[in-house]
């Protein structure tokens, strides 16, 4: 009896040792697959609530396909019809009771700096104030495009992307953030794994 308790100690004890080695691990993992930027400074210089009825989105058009029917001659005519509809695929709403958060960042870049593989809680557009860098895309191809000053871009949450600048000179960007109401400026990046797809872009 006393050999069976202390064997379902040694047991217990052993598989508390492997659960705290596994979650170590994993915590190791998450730590060393996270590619966090280098180089970078750039302090939030401005943030604000919006509480009107804003919708941020994507323009795109849809066919939409109806039952109408006519009266031709006393008869009842039903046909199907199409029809193009020009809609907004929805990225972000505020207002409707609720508020969204914007913020301001400048971003200054020195040579070889880049953000590192990341995303944000929503969409965030960049204008090119000095300089030129290039936004490498986490998709098939790591697709990448330059962008000069008086030039910019959108990027929409769901993007992992990494913005390097692959120059000898300092590039300077200004971030403006529409953020879900509460993101703390601590929460405006999400470091991301390096994409499998940009293998030589860390």
């Amino acid at each position: 009896m006393n050999g069976s308790l202390q064997w379902q100690r040694v047991t217990k004890l052993r598989l508390l040792v492997l659960s705290v080695i596994a979650v170590a691990v994993v915590l190791g993992a998450a730590r060393a697959w996270a590619t966090p930027g280098t180089g970078v400074v750039g302090p939030i210089t401005a943030r604000g609530s919006v509480s009107q009825d804003v919708v941020l989105g994507t323009p795109r058009n849809v066919t939409l396909t109806r039952k109408v029917t006519v009266r031709v001659g006393g008869k009842a005519v039903t046909k199907r019809v199409k029809i193009p509809v020009a809609t907004v695929q929805r990225l972000m709403t505020c207002g409707g009771g609720g508020t969204c958060d914007i913020a301001f960042q400048q971003l200054t870049f020195s040579p070889g700096a880049h953000t590192g593989w990341h995303t944000h809680p929503g969409p965030t557009f960049v204008a090119v104030a000095q300089g030129e860098g290039t936004l490498y895309h986490g998709i098939a191809g790591c697709p990448a495009h330059k962008y000069g000053a008086g030039t910019a871009f959108f990027q929409p949450s769901s993007e992992v992307h990494n913005f390097r600048n692959e120059t000898s000179g300092t590039v300077v960007l200004h971030a403006f953030y529409a953020l879900p109401a509460g993101t703390p400026n601590t929460a405006i990046r999400t470091d991301q794994p390096q994409p499998s797809s940009c293998p030589n872009i860390p």
